[in-house]
């Protein structure tokens, strides 16, 4: 693969994840960024040089060595420099939510295609490795239906200050939208499309902030996710969990960038094996730079040979209990890093090959920023909204 030439538009905090990891990436190399601000515009060329500084998106666009733009400005300006990035002949690369209407998504993925560019999202969730294997437990369907996922996030607001785009709804889209994309796109990738949506807002007092919000999705498979997020911990002590019940067994990741998943299990002897070996052989592709370790596991045989047991009316064989526990192999900001960076290498890869399947694409960012755009519609009505 050719070398690609990496642009960013937008020097804020995410720049800087962006910058590190693509320090030494093999075939991409950080080559321009733009800024309105010549205060960051400065702080980011001493911290990486050498590298072209703009003020104008102009210039940053038609730069010759720049192959690839990652936009990482405020969410209201995503769709419009997404559009005047492919217009000037470059690939996109999205930061979350990537616009603050589906139909911007969908208009610049159309646009992508029509003039044979690429285009990317940063869901850094999907390239988690423990997010995976939820989804390889969900797609072989070891543990029967799916019965409901809930979702806990005690978010840090100590750098968000009340002038703070992000609590400007015209700017940031909101809570849902800003932030719970990302959450709402694993929910569609393990369950399948949502069926109707419904939410609540929690003002601030005196300061007119929307700091936390609640929310319920049904999806079509019948699976009810319920989310809570609120903005209003310091740092050290912000605090996720991500819950997947199936109809045996409970799975729990622990951490916004998760880095241990448990799991708690009725198995049959060919799933013990593969949930202790065979899985963690095919974890090894999804997030190349990150390895997946079991810290703990305990086996509570049930009976002699297989026990028959009973769950929403059905009968099944079992032999076994399992709890087990993964871990990555880093701590989470390596793990972030390395998730952004997966991205970006596909999005190069599938510039390189056009046959190239994208396993995160902003069709997928489309239908989790609808999920999004309906639960803000609900906290502002009070009714559910329902999908066609």
């Amino acid at each position: 693969m050719a070398e690609l030439g990496i642009g960013i538009i937008g020097l804020g905090r995410f720049s800087r994840v962006i910058a590190q990891a693509l320090s030494d990436t093999a075939g991409l190399r950080l080559v321009a960024a733009a800024d309105v601000s010549a205060e960051q515009r400065a702080a980011f060329a001493s911290e990486f040089p050498p590298l072209k500084v703009y003020e104008k998106i102009d210039a940053l666009v038609a730069d010759p060595a720049v192959d690839v733009i990652i936009v990482a400005a405020p969410p209201y300006l995503h769709a419009e420099l997404g559009r005047k990035v492919l217009a000037g002949g470059k690939h996109l690369f999205l930061e979350k939510p990537g616009a603050l209407e589906p139909q911007d998504l969908a208009e610049l993925a159309r646009f992508a295609k029509a003039h044979g560019l690429r285009t990317g999202i940063d869901f850094v969730m999907r390239r988690n490795p423990l997010y995976f294997l939820l989804h390889t437990f969900a797609e072989k369907g070891l543990f029967g239906l799916p019965e409901r996922a809930y979702l806990e996030n005690y978010a840090h607001d100590d750098h968000l200050l009340p002038g703070h785009w992000f609590w400007d709804r015209e700017k940031s889209g909101g809570i849902w939208i800003e932030h719970g994309v990302h959450f709402l796109d694993i929910a569609n990738w393990l369950l399948g499309p949502a069926e109707w949506a419904w939410a609540s807002d929690f003002v601030r007092p005196e300061q007119n902030l929307v700091e936390r919000v609640v929310g319920t999705v049904r999806h079509k498979n019948g699976c009810p996710v319920s989310y809570y997020h609120g903005f209003t911990k310091p740092e050290p002590f912000e605090h996720t969990v991500f819950n997947l019940v199936w109809e045996r067994a409970y799975a729990a990741l622990d951490g916004w960038i998760p880095v241990r998943l448990t799991l708690d299990a009725l198995v049959t002897p060919e799933i013990e094996d593969y949930l202790t070996g065979k899985i963690l052989a095919e974890t090894r592709d999804w997030l190349p730079d990150i390895g997946v370790k079991i810290e703990e596991c305990t086996v509570e045989l049930l009976g002699r040979g297989e026990v028959m047991l009973r769950g929403r009316g059905n009968t099944f064989k079992v032999t076994a209990r399992l709890k087990i526990s993964y871990a990555l192999e880093a701590d989470r900001w390596t793990v972030y890093r390395a998730s952004v960076r997966r991205g970006l290498l596909e999005l190069a890869a599938a510039v390189g090959n056009p046959a190239r399947h994208q396993a995160v694409t902003l069709s997928d960012a489309e239908a989790a920023l609808q999920v999004a755009a309906a639960l803000t519609e609900s906290a502002a009505s009070g009714r559910p909204v329902l999908f066609t």
